[in-house]
């Protein structure tokens, strides 16, 4: 049986974590391996832009407290190019990303018709969205 690998890409403009809080519950039920794809050099102007990068940096070690696999990488830069080359390299099976972040959403649907992956947008809890 095929370890589902999950990909979560995030950035200094993704505040909302709620897409790391759904793959790591997704990927302790069904034994999968989370990849966090942080792009570090989204926005170098921003302020407080170490926030998120500590915050996705606790919630990795409470997920792996609890048995999951993480593995936490650095992205160049939001090219559709290097999303894909990752996406194909780890063999991610499952997208998951928040519905707030405006410019991922437009990079994925880039690269859509260029790589065979689910994609799963969590806006809350209560909502999710498979496309």
């Amino acid at each position: 049986m095929h370890t589902k690998n999950i990909l979560v890409p995030c950035g200094k403009n993704s505040v909302d974590l709620k897409a790391l809080y759904h793959a790591f519950a997704l990927a302790k039920r069904i034994g999968g391996k989370v990849f966090i794809l942080f792009f570090k050099n989204e926005n170098p102007d921003m302020k407080n832009s170490d926030q998120p990068e500590a915050a996705c940096r606790e919630m990795i070690n409470s997920a792996r407290e609890e048995g999951v696999f993480v593995s936490f990488h650095f992205a160049q830069d939001r090219s559709e190019q290097e999303l894909v080359d990752f996406i194909k390299a780890e063999q991610i099976d499952l997208i998951v990303m928040g519905t707030k972040d405006a410019r991922m959403g437009a990079i994925i649907r880039g690269i859509k018709p260029r790589v065979s992956v689910q994609i799963i947008k969590v806006e809350g809890k209560q909502d999710i969205n498979f496309s």
